[in-house]
């Protein structure tokens, strides 16, 4: 990952400004949707005439496309579209953007950060749950990183210098809404450079929590498809988010993917944020009551859908929730990805 030489902190400010206001589009135009491959996923293996899903999911090719991005899709846009559209003013920048991984789940922080020289081999097993676009910078003898963040709906340009001096971001609030606070702050892990930490400060109800995420930055992740948009389609949540420029929510619908779970959550703006729980057994009947119709197709346009796509999103969702064997089959996939990345 070669450094992208500026001239001055000025060029910088001026490039960080370009690329967010492309971060922000991203944002705007495109939801975050993990129910897509799920879907797509499951219909592929009643396709493929197998009846086990755990030799399907190794050859499974997954796919990406713009109706269903989750962090990998939007990460892949914005390079996409800052490769193509900054080209002219920044030549060459395409050559030094890239995907990097992210670890979520650190038991501790030291021990992960001793692998790096191991991250790529095959003795070790890794979840990699989450990708971001970066770009590594130079310009009047500093060095920095510049992050983007659309999978976890950051509308900002994240800047980690190494001297942790203006431009560097530092602690920010991501959102806060319903008495919770969500604040990031991203800074070079001090045990080893090649990782950017991610921390996370939740307050709720006066009581904090704190999360520690890890982002390799020591070399491009080439594997976001195969590994990262993979081991998603297991996840036992999944959600499909519309976002403003901003990143504010603001209107989606979210479920847990377990036996016997008949629920779903929606929310939408009218007259204020609403938030409903709703069955998926109460959309499978032939007839499907008059107002939970109009809730729904609320949702749906500001998902910014194709009109009835979410009902029929609804439908074919809690279909599968029904198909106990298939659910078995994925939930051993996720327990044992869970206990083979534990064990590292």
């Amino acid at each position: 990952m070669t450094p992208l030489r500026l001239r001055s902190i000025r060029e910088y400010e001026k490039l960080a400004s370009d690329i967010e206001m492309q971060l922000q589009r991203v944002l705007e135009e495109h939801n975050y949707d993990t129910v897509g491959n799920f879907l797509e996923f499951y219909e592929e293996f009643k396709k493929s005439g197998r009846s086990s899903v755990l030799e399907f999911f190794h050859v499974y090719s997954p796919l990406i496309t713009p109706e269903h991005y989750t962090c990998v899709g939007l990460a892949l846009e914005l390079w996409n579209r800052l490769s193509t559209q900054l080209e002219p003013k920044y030549p060459g920048i395409g050559n030094h953007l890239c995907l990097v991984s992210c670890e979520e789940d650190i038991d501790s922080t030291p021990s992960y950060t001793a692998l790096s020289d191991r991250l790529d081999t095959a003795s070790y097993t890794f979840e990699k749950e989450h990708v971001l676009m970066c770009l590594k910078v130079e310009f009047s003898g500093r060095t920095g990183i510049l992050l983007c963040d659309p999978g976890y709906h950051v509308s900002r340009v994240i800047t980690v210098m190494s001297d942790k001096t203006y431009p560097n971001t530092g602690w920010f609030v991501q959102s806060e809404e319903n008495g919770i606070r969500k604040e990031y702050n991203y800074q070079l892990s001090p045990y080893n450079d090649t990782f950017v930490e991610w921390n996370e400060r939740t307050t709720r109800n006066g009581a904090q929590e704190n999360f520690t995420g890890l982002i390799y930055v020591g070399k491009p992740y080439l594997t976001a498809v195969d590994v990262t948009e993979r081991r998603n389609l297991v996840y036992t949540f999944r959600s499909l988010l519309s976002r403003d420029q901003k990143g504010h929510l603001i209107a989606g619908v979210y479920f847990k993917v377990l036996n016997n779970k008949d629920e779903f959550t929606i929310f939408y703006q009218c007259m204020g944020k609403q938030r409903i729980k709703m069955s998926f057994s109460a959309f499978m009947q032939p007839k499907v009551s008059e107002d939970l119709l109009k809730k729904i197709n609320i949702c749906n346009d500001q998902l910014n859908l194709p009109k009835n796509r979410l009902l029929e999103i609804i439908r074919k969702s809690g279909q599968i929730l029904t198909d106990t064997v298939y659910l078995q089959q994925t939930s051993e996939i996720e327990r044992c990805i869970n206990i083979m990345s534990a064990n590292n």
